[in-house]
């Protein structure tokens, strides 16, 4: 039995307590500085019991509450990371942690709180606890690899300055996408906000062997990349839904057709995969490629929504494989989905 299930039985009121004292730390870290009605409607408690939590939590150090708001102290900062193995997370969501885990195969699964389909805040909460659980990963001269995408972007930005002696460097090439969202210019605001270096690769995904190969002979800077890109120690990665073919302007019209056709669920790093884990069509990628993955140490994979669910599971199935960062809508369908596997076996 875990620890916080005992704490649970020995004294449920003082553990209910501190997870609402717990939840409006992390909504005051999050929004700071705000004030006491806007907390109470994001924490979906009263302003009245908002009120005596901030009391409490002012009269021992960890925030400051003025006419402009309420701040956390360093004092308050300090216990938002420690703490959220144990407050962010119900009973029941550890239980689902726990199978999907299983189903999925992964060495880890973390799930917030809500749907990110329907909730833009639950993005971002996704992006938080991957930075977070990323944090506690890297040290001085490691490498890591990140891909592109509204979610990777966002662990980017989620990420506190520091000085660390690290190498940052894009997992993928990329186009079709907006500029904040390529591998580039996400690797290179990890490695801004790290205070490490970054590695540009600069080269779109889908282009010929035979271009790639001229582009490595002609541009040194290609090979020094992909020489990093051995040596990475941690990979970020998401996962996306080729279901909308004419969001992928880099694929061969050819392509589209026939990934569409044989009904590709899931696409990350390049390989889109049918829901069986069978890969149906991958790019001619320069940086890391799924036959990589299992020599990584580290490999986060950040991804959630309901809508997100099947390609989880595809890629999941097609060897991406590590801790996995989603919510609570996307692991439902995930669980939908394989309980309908299990039921349609048994007949």
């Amino acid at each position: 039995m875990k620890e916080d299930s005992l704490m649970m039985l020995l004294l449920p009121e003082m553990v209910v307590e501190a997870q609402e004292r717990y939840e409006i730390l992390r909504q005051i870290h999050d929004m700071q500085p705000v004030g006491r009605h806007l907390l109470a409607v994001q924490t979906k408690l009263s302003e009245n019991t908002v009120r005596k939590h901030i009391e409490k939590m002012e009269k021992a150090g960890l925030l400051y509450s003025r006419h402009s708001g309420i701040t956390l102290t360093s004092k308050g900062e300090s216990f938002i990371v420690p703490l959220a193995p144990y407050f962010q997370k119900t009973p029941a969501l550890s239980d689902m942690e726990d199978h999907l885990a299983s189903v999925l195969s992964m060495e880890r699964v973390v799930v917030v709180r809500g749907n990110s389909d329907e909730s833009d805040e639950v993005n971002e909460e996704i992006s938080q606890e991957a930075a977070m659980i990323f944090l506690r990963m890297i040290r001085d001269g490691d490498v890591a690899a990140v891909s592109g995408g509204r979610i990777l972007a966002g662990i980017a930005e989620a990420l506190p300055s520091l000085h660390l002696n690290v190498d940052i460097v894009p997992a993928r090439g990329g186009s079709g996408r907006q500029m904040e969202y390529v591998p580039d210019f996400v690797a290179a605001r990890m490695a801004e906000k790290l205070g490490g270096r970054y590695h540009m690769l600069q080269i779109p995904d889908g282009i010929s062997p035979e271009l790639f190969l001229k582009i490595r002979s002609e541009l040194p800077r290609v090979r020094e990349v992909e020489k990093l890109a051995s040596e990475v120690k941690i990979l970020l990665t998401g996962i996306d839904v080729p279901r909308a073919p004419f969001r992928w302007p880099e694929l061969p019209s050819d392509v589209r057709m026939r990934i569409t056709e044989e009904k590709a669920e899931g696409e990350a790093l390049g390989i889109y995969a049918d829901i069986n884990g069978k890969v149906l069509y991958r790019f001619y990628n320069a940086g890391i490629s799924r036959e990589d993955i299992s020599s990584i140490p580290c490999v986060l994979i950040a991804a959630g929504g309901r809508s997100r669910g099947a390609a989880i599971l595809a890629m999941a199935r097609a060897g991406f494989r590590g801790v996995l960062i989603t919510d609570e809508g996307a692991g439902e369908e995930i669980l939908r989905l394989t309980a309908a596997v299990q039921s349609e076996n048994r007949r």
